[in-house]
């Protein structure tokens, strides 16, 4: 009832204000993860045991809404699992391209601050707050785990969901790894509609925007596939959206060389409970918000 008072004798931009704070710090913190249904059997499991589940593999996607402070938070204590086993680590992240790399390098090595590094970030990465990775920059900063940016270059990905990825010039092409293809797929197509159908107005655009996702998944997928190749004793936990760890249409249908590979994806338009296969993930979060 106090509260209740406060915001009724509270002047009214700051009573806005400070409801805007609430929301910030409930999206920031969110409530903790705790399971999660196993897909091929259909059982809930605890944390722990996904994460003991997963972990002999290379490559550990583990999906996220961007402003879901909880799945940040599971992600987190993926890491902190697998550092705890042992695991010579190292972080792959949508949020940063490859041109951040020597920022990444510097940071994860203690050699640049803080206030330097969250420049790079609010570039990198300008919608979602620094608070939402932050635990995980710093874990990575104090373990000295390398963050490998993944991401194809913005203005490349940006064009393709203009233009469409055949009207590229060769300086362009000259940008991304050799051989680089993001035509999709009729398959794909429906995929993109099924999570983003707000995407595009009409059917050349929503083709362009859908292969402007597809470059980004080829070229983290190759963007993985080299670092790995480089650092054989590496496992690489993949920090992305959702829709980029699907198992279908995202980065590990795109990946080359028989590299082994472990999805957890959260609850995402279409995906739920009911309808989730293994050809989506292995394991889908179960959330308790």
């Amino acid at each position: 009832m106090r509260s209740f008072h406060f915001l009724q004798s509270t002047p009214r931009h700051l009573a806005f204000k400070a409801l805007l704070l609430f929301l910030f710090l409930f999206l920031l913190t969110g409530c903790s993860i705790n399971k999660a249904l196993k897909v091929e059997d259909r059982t809930v499991v605890e944390v722990p045991a996904m994460i003991s589940d997963v972990s002999g593999a290379r490559i550990i996607f583990v999906g996220e809404a961007h402003d879901a402070g909880a799945h940040h938070e599971l992600q987190l204590r993926v890491l902190e699992a697998l550092k705890a086993q042992g695991k010579h680590l190292a972080i792959g992240m949508e949020m940063f391209e490859q041109t951040s790399q020597p920022a990444l390098d510097a940071y994860t090595a203690g050699k640049v601050p803080e206030g330097a590094f969250k420049k790079v970030y609010a570039l990198s990465w300008r919608y979602i707050p620094w608070e939402m990775y932050a635990d995980i920059f710093h874990f990575a900063k104090d373990n000295r785990i390398p963050i490998v940016g993944l991401n194809a270059p913005r203005e490349l990905v940006q064009a393709v969901a203009r233009h469409g990825f055949a009207d590229l010039t060769k300086e362009q092409l000259a940008q991304l790894p050799p051989g680089t293809n993001a035509t999709v797929s009729e398959n794909y197509l429906r995929f993109m509609r099924g999570y983003s159908p707000s995407h595009g107005k009409d059917a050349e655009g929503f083709r362009n925007i859908a292969e402007a996702q597809m470059l980004r998944n080829v070229v983290m997928a190759r963007r993985i596939e080299t670092y790995l190749a480089a650092d054989p004793d590496r496992v690489m936990v993949v920090i992305a959206g959702g829709a980029h760890v699907r198992g279908v249409g995202g980065i590990p249908s795109e990946l080359r060389g028989g590299l082994s590979y472990r999805i957890i994806l959260p609850p995402m338009p279409p995906l739920n409970q009911g309808n989730v296969t293994r050809e989506d993930a292995d394991y889908l979060l179960i959330e308790p918000f």
